[in-house]
C-alpha cells in the first residue's frame, strides 16, 4: 500500500515560491546582463553608428559640414573616412581632435566650408579597405554593415559605409569595451545577487508566517467546528480573501448552530409526539385486557381511543416522511394542467362534515376555470393543510372564508381564521418545522403533527410560488399563496 507523501504547510509553500520567484528574476538579469549582452550590445550599436551615418549623409555638401563630422565623431567615439570613388582620402575624423582634409588630387577638397590649411594625415585606411570597397559597390541599397576582428589588436570592430554619388563614407567603431563592461555588472551581479536571495529569504519568511498564520488559526476554529462546537469566533486574516472566508465560517457556523438547535427541538418534539399515543395506547391495551375485556361498551371505548391514537401516529410518521422527501428532492413533480377551483371545491367537501358535527361555518367563494401548472396531488395537500390549520384555530364566531381569486395572470387562494392571531415576532417563524412560540410553548395543532405548514412551505416553494401570512394578534389570520396560470 503507497504511503501518501504528506502535503507541505502553506507557509512553506509561499516561502519555496517566493525563493524560486526571486532566483527566476535574477537567472533573468544574469541572462540579460551577461550572456545577451553582447549581442544587444551590437544591435543597439549598429543601429546608432546607423544614424551617425544618416546624419553625416544629410550634411554632405552643405555649410559646416566638416564641424558636423568632427562633433559626431567626439560625442559617439568612432572614426570617419570619407574618399573618393577610388578610395583617396578626403576627410578624415575621430575622437581625439579635430578632422583633416586628405590630398586627393583635384577637386579633393572637403564638399562644404572653408578650406582649412595644411592637409595632415592623421592615419591611413584601414588595411582592410579594399575588401571594404568590395562590399560596398556589391551592396544593392548602396550600404552595408558588418564586423571583424583585428589581428594588430586583437579585437571586433563595426564598420558602416554607404555610397554617395561622388564619394565614399566609412564608419568604423570598437565592440570591445562592452566586454570591460560585463565584467563590471558580473562583478556586481554577484553581490546584488548574494544581497537579493538574502533579502528575499527574510523578506519570503515573513510574509509566509503573515499569511500562514490566520491560516491556521481559522483551520484549528473550523476542526472545532467540525465536532460541535459551534460558539466560534473567526478572527480576520490580512487580505480580503480570509477576511471573506472567515466571514463565510462564522455565518455557517451561526447557521450550523441553528440547525442543530433546530434538530434537538425536532427530536424532543417527535419523542413527545410519539411517546403520547403510544403511552395511551399501552395504557388502554392494559385497561382492555385488565378491566374491560368481558364489558363491550368499554371494551369499544377503550378501542376507538386506541384506533384514534394509531392514527395520530400514522399521520405523524406520513408528515415526517412527506417532509423529508420534500426536502430532498427525490420525488419529482408530477406537472399538470388542472382546474385549481375543482380541487379548492372538492377539498372543501372533505371538511363538511367535521363542520357540521363541531358547529363550524365555511364560506367559501372560487371563481370557476382557474386553470394552473402543477402538480395536483401536493398542491391538495397544500389546501387541505391550510384549511385545517384555519379550522384548528378557529375564532368565536366559528367562521372560516376560503376565496380563489383571479388576478390576471396569476391566481390566488386564501383562508382566513378569526382566531387568536400571530404576533408580527412569530409570523416569519410559523413555516418552521415544531415552531415554539415566545412563551416556550408548544405549538401544536389540534389536528394534525406540527409539520403542516413546513409542508405547505416546501411545497409552494418547489412550484415557484408566491405565499404567505396576514395577521395581528388577537385579529386572526389570512393564509395564502399565488400561481401563474
Amino acid at each position: 500500500m503507497k504511503r501518501k507523501r504528506a502535503r507541505q504547510s502553506i507557509g512553506i509553500k509561499l516561502w519555496l515560491y517566493f525563493i524560486l520567484f526571486a532566483a527566476a528574476i535574477l537567472t533573468a538579469l544574469w541572462l540579460m546582463q551577461i550572456v545577451f549582452l553582447q549581442s544587444f550590445y551590437e544591435r543597439m550599436k549598429t543601429a546608432d553608428v546607423k544614424a551617425i551615418a544618416d546624419a553625416i549623409l544629410g550634411e554632405y555638401g552643405q555649410d559646416g559640414f566638416e564641424d558636423a563630422v568632427d562633433r559626431l565623431t567626439f560625442r559617439n567615439a568612432i572614426l570617419v573616412f570619407l574618399t573618393d570613388p577610388q578610395g583617396q582620402i578626403l576627410y578624415t575624423s575621430d575622437e581625439h581632435g579635430p578632422g583633416r582634409r586628405g590630398s586627393g588630387g583635384p577637386g579633393a577638397a572637403a564638399p562644404g566650408g572653408p578650406d582649412r590649411p595644411g592637409a595632415v594625415w592623421l592615419r591611413p585606411l584601414p588595411a582592410d579597405f579594399a575588401g571594404f570597397m568590395a562590399r560596398l559597390s556589391q551592396s544593392a541599397d548602396g550600404r552595408v554593415s558588418y564586423t571583424e576582428s583585428s589581428g594588430r589588436f586583437q579585437g571586433r570592430m563595426l564598420i558602416y559605409g554607404a555610397r554617395l554619388p561622388d564619394a565614399l563614407l566609412y564608419i568604423s567603431t570598437p565592440l570591445d569595451p562592452v566586454n570591460a563592461t560585463t565584467e563590471i555588472l558580473r562583478t556586481q551581479l554577484l553581490y546584488v545577487t548574494a544581497a537579493a536571495l538574502l533579502l528575499s529569504l527574510v523578506v519570503a519568511f515573513f510574509i509566509a508566517r503573515r499569511f500562514s498564520r490566520p491560516v491556521s488559526e481559522i483551520s484549528a476554529q473550523a476542526a472545532k467546528l467540525s465536532k460541535g462546537d459551534f460558539d466560534l469566533r473567526f478572527g480576520r486574516g490580512f487580505c480580503a480573501e480570509l477576511d471573506a472566508l472567515s466571514a463565510t465560517l462564522g455565518e455557517a457556523a451561526l447557521e450550523l448552530s441553528k440547525a442543530e438547535k433546530l434538530r434537538r427541538e425536532l427530536l424532543a418534539n417527535i419523542s413527545h409526539d410519539l411517546r403520547t399515543p403510544l403511552t395511551m395506547i399501552k395504557a388502554f391495551a392494559e385497561m382492555i385486557r385488565d378491566i374491560s375485556g368481558d364489558d363491550r361498551e368499554r371494551r369499544e371505548a377503550h378501542l376507538a381511543v386506541i384506533a384514534r391514537e394509531a392514527d395520530r401516529l400514522t399521520l405523524l410518521v406520513s408528515d415526517i416522511m412527506d417532509i423529508s422527501v420534500l426536502q430532498s428532492g427525490s420525488e419529482p413533480l408530477k406537472i399538470s394542467n388542472f382546474s385549481l377551483d375543482n380541487t379548492v371545491r372538492s377539498v372543501c367537501a372533505q371538511f363538511e362534515p367535521l363542520c357540521d358535527r363541531e358547529g363550524y361555518e365555511m364560506r367559501l367563494f372560487a371563481e370557476p376555470d382557474q386553470y394552473v401548472s402543477g402538480d395536483e396531488g401536493k398542491l391538495t395537500q397544500v389546501l387541505y393543510n391550510l384549511i385545517g390549520n384555519a379550522i384548528n384555530h378557529i375564532g368565536t364566531d366559528r367562521v372560516i372564508a376560503v376565496t380563489l381569486s383571479d388576478l390576471g395572470g396569476r391566481v390566488r387562494f386564501a383562508v382566513e381564521d378569526h382566531g387568536e392571531g400571530i404576533a408580527g415576532t412569530e409570523r416569519p417563524l410559523i413555516w418552521d418545522r415544531y415552531h415554539r412560540a415566545a412563551s416556550g410553548e408548544h405549538r401544536r395543532e389540534k389536528v394534525g403533527t406540527g409539520l403542516g405548514l413546513a409542508i405547505v412551505k416546501e411545497i409552494l416553494e418547489s412550484h415557484g410560488a408566491r405565499y404567505g401570512v396576514e395577521s395581528h394578534a388577537g385579529a386572526g389570520s389570512v393564509f395564502w399563496f399565488e400561481m401563474a396560470k
